[in-house]
This record gives structure tokens, C-alpha cells and sequence, in this order.
């Protein structure tokens, strides 16, 4: 009777840990999905810019495929890609901001909306693609303004 006590209560300690890595894990990747997403709406609507995250994949993709040799054309053809993913991705920011309280009132949410609109409808334009952004160049750094701002919102 003492063993299966004693694996009863292995058990429950064992089970309660793995509960609560689980729980830690869940809340960190929440925490870190909706952080991407504010983050993204407000690069695109308060700088008008493409978020970055979305681009260092493909700036990735771009500067090995430089480094292989590649011509301006397949550099061009990896822009277009990543393009329609970014149209995507904001897209569904809208979907997003418009169907979650992310702000204190109506008319906040509503500009997030046309601005978020505006910037999608601006990046089908190719001609406007290649004015914002250029993969086969490294990106922005950031201003001191923009750093100081950063290392502020720092824990």
C-alpha cells in the first residue's frame, strides 16, 4: 500500500510540473504572438515602413542568394514573393484590428484600420514595393531616437 502511495504522489508531482511548463510555455508564445502584432501595426502606422520581421527572412534569402551569384532579376523575383506575403500578413492585421478591442475607443480603432488599409493598398502598387523596400540592402538601423525608445521599454 505504502508503494502505490508514493507512486500516486510521484505521479500528481510529475503531472503538476509538466501542467505548469505547459501553462509557461502557452502564455510565453501568446505573449509573443500578440507583441508581434502590435509591434507590426505600429511600424506600419505610426513609421508607414515595412515591419522588419517580416522582411529579415527574405533579406536572408536575398543576400545568400547575392553571395551565389544571383542576378538582379531572381533578387526582383524573391521582392515580388515577399511582397505578396507581406500583403498577406497585414491583411490579416486588419482582420486582427478590426475584430479585437485594441484600443480605448472607436475613432483610434477606426484610424488604425484606414491606416492599416492605406499602407496594403499602397504596397500593391510594385513601383511603391521597390521605394520601400530594397532586400539586397541590409536594413535600416535604427536612429538614436528610435534606440533610446527601445532601451526604455527594456524590462
Amino acid at each position: 500500500m505504502g508503494a502505490l502511495a508514493v507512486q500516486f504522489l510521484l505521479f500528481v508531482l510529475v503531472f503538476t510540473l509538466l501542467t505548469y511548463a505547459a501553462g509557461q510555455w502557452i502564455s510565453h508564445y501568446v505573449q509573443r504572438h500578440i507583441t508581434g502584432r502590435l509591434e507590426a501595426i505600429d511600424q506600419i502606422v505610426n513609421e508607414e515602413a515595412v515591419p522588419e520581421a517580416w522582411l529579415r527572412p527574405y533579406r536572408a534569402r536575398a543576400a545568400k542568394l547575392k553571395a551565389a551569384g544571383a542576378t538582379e532579376r531572381q533578387i526582383a523575383a524573391l521582392s515580388g514573393i515577399a511582397r505578396k506575403r507581406c500583403i498577406a500578413n497585414i491583411q490579416d492585421l486588419i482582420r486582427y484590428t478590426g475584430g479585437y478591442g485594441l484600443s480605448d475607443n472607436a475613432s483610434t480603432k477606426q484610424y488604425m484600420l484606414e491606416e492599416l488599409q492605406r499602407q496594403a493598398l499602397r504596397w500593391q502598387d510594385e513601383t511603391e514595393w521597390h521605394t520601400l523596400v530594397d532586400l539586397a540592402s541590409p536594413a535600416e538601423p535604427k536612429s538614436d531616437e528610435q534606440a533610446s525608445e527601445t532601451a526604455e521599454k527594456a524590462p
